[in-house]
């Protein structure tokens, strides 16, 4: 948008009026300018906004804002490197490391502040959630959409207890650490039930009777 409804058109009253010999209005270069500068720096910023909705601890983190604010300043700091490396091999400026080294300082304390804590260890850890227990509650949200007898989603079935046990992983992630399953209707699950889920897995997924 900022081309095509600022830059281009700028650059086209500019041309015309140097063709047509009158004074050229320079309003045009600084809105160019400065709409240049903003996709200069927020190039980074956006793509991350615009993939992260892959990633649910990113955009399901308590403080989503502050990871959004963090991962932009890193990506300025990183742009403002490569803009400044070309300055620097041309004698203009010295050499800008010191950008890239805060903007990857920032991404590694995100990274680490971000990551998933260890689970505590304690002597009274609830008890685990058996697999008859766990299999009741995925005959009443899962197997409808991951079953031999439906067009099981991404080929995910939970006919069998090998098949759930494959897929363990996979549920704790989109279950109990994303929260978005099930799919279109997260909310039928309740805390308790994805409880299940979590204390199953975290014990051991073990699918014995």
């Amino acid at each position: 948008a900022n081309v095509f409804f600022w830059i281009i058109p700028g650059q086209r009253k500019v041309v015309a009026a140097l063709k047509a010999g009158q004074p050229v209005d320079p309003v045009h270069g600084k809105r160019g300018k400065q709409r240049s500068v903003h996709n200069t720096y927020f190039t980074l910023p956006v793509l991350f906004a615009m993939l992260s909705n892959h990633y649910g601890w990113l955009y399901n983190h308590g403080q989503n804002w502050l990871v959004l604010i963090l991962m932009m300043f890193a990506g300025a700091a990183i742009r403002q490197f490569f803009v400044m490396r070309h300055g620097y091999k041309l004698g203009r400026n010295g050499h800008p490391w010191p950008y890239a080294a805060v903007g990857v300082v920032v991404l590694l304390g995100v990274v680490l502040w971000l990551k998933p804590a260890a689970p505590a260890v304690s002597a009274a850890a609830p008890a685990a959630a058996g697999y008859e227990q766990l299999h009741a509650v995925m005959q009443k949200h899962c197997v409808v959409c991951h079953s031999a007898n439906t067009v099981a989603q991404k080929n995910v079935k939970f006919d069998t207890p090998q098949d759930v046990k494959s897929h363990a992983q996979q549920i704790y992630q989109q279950v109990v650490q994303l929260r978005k399953m099930p799919f279109g209707n997260p909310g039928a699950l309740s805390d308790e039930e994805r409880e299940t889920f979590k204390r199953w897995y975290e014990n051991g997924a073990s699918i014995a009777p």
